[in-house]
């Protein structure tokens, strides 16, 4: 990984905002969006001229992360993530940032985007707007939408973390012929441990870990500044957070797991 610093983000600042969309399918409405289940989706009934809006309880807020999970658009798509201080995008957003669906080796589209500004953004209300014509779906499909301020602990994790790609799909073997397979989408697991914390570093994590614990989802973010896209995770940690002393009031943190959720 290059030298930039893993980044969390814990709360959402459009949680509770008040949500307009172009357009949805009955029974999977723009709400969806809001929800934690990464999987429960938000569904167009066109795909090339579509948008879902936020607009902030309570006045501007601030925000530097924004992230959309389990989005369909295809690689080719036109996406914009726009922010204004008011709900009229069509006279020019405040803010116009141009998106794009980043692909795998193989030419895959990852259905996810996190962008990071560099300062924090000050507005009460965010766009994300799409074309995307040429998908080959009628429709297109949004899942989790988070905005917020990330947490950037002073040390990095440190070196020999690993990550793991799993595959949940069920397969019936048979002798001497094809199997069947109930295939699922795969996901990643990650580990997470870091060296001589001092006391206002371990009491950051701990942190972190008192308000998600095991149960709340958490963005986590490997690579931010280099392939935010292919590094950036919606996951939930899976172990207890322990700590080990290593010196006087300096301790390491133990190795913490995590998993991605799709």
């Amino acid at each position: 990984m290059p030298n930039n610093k893993v980044r969390f983000l814990i709360e959402d600042v459009m949680d509770d905002a008040e949500l307009n969309a172009s357009s949805q399918t009955s029974g999977l409405p723009a709400i969806n969006v809001q929800d934690e289940l990464v999987r429960k989706v938000y569904r167009t009934t066109g795909k090339a001229n579509e948008y879902v809006s936020f607009k902030a309880s309570g006045g501007p807020t601030g925000f530097n992360t924004v992230f959309i999970g389990n989005f369909s658009a295809s690689k080719d798509a036109t996406i914009s993530l726009q922010l204004n201080s008011t709900g009229n995008f069509g006279s020019g957003p405040a803010v116009n940032v141009t998106l794009s669906m980043a692909t795998d080796g193989q030419g895959n589209t990852l259905r996810k985007i996190t962008h990071f500004f560099d300062s924090v953004q000050n507005y009460q209300h965010l766009r994300l707007y799409w074309k995307d014509a040429g998908n080959a779906s009628t429709n297109i499909e949004v899942g989790r939408i988070m905005a917020g301020r990330y947490i950037e602990p002073n040390r990095n994790l440190r070196e020999g973390f690993r990550l793991t790609r799993v595959d949940p799909s069920r397969f019936a073997e048979t002798s001497g012929r094809q199997g069947y397979a109930n295939v699922k989408r795969q996901y990643t697991e990650m580990t997470y441990s870091v060296s001589s914390l001092d006391e206002a570093e371990q009491d950051q994590i701990l942190g972190i870990y008192a308000k998600v614990g095991r149960f709340a989802p958490l963005l986590v973010s490997l690579d931010p500044v280099a392939r935010p896209q292919h590094h950036t995770y919606y996951s939930q940690i899976t172990t207890p957070v322990g700590r080990q002393q290593r010196f006087g009031k300096e301790m390491d943190l133990m190795e913490v797991n995590f998993q991605e959720k799709n």
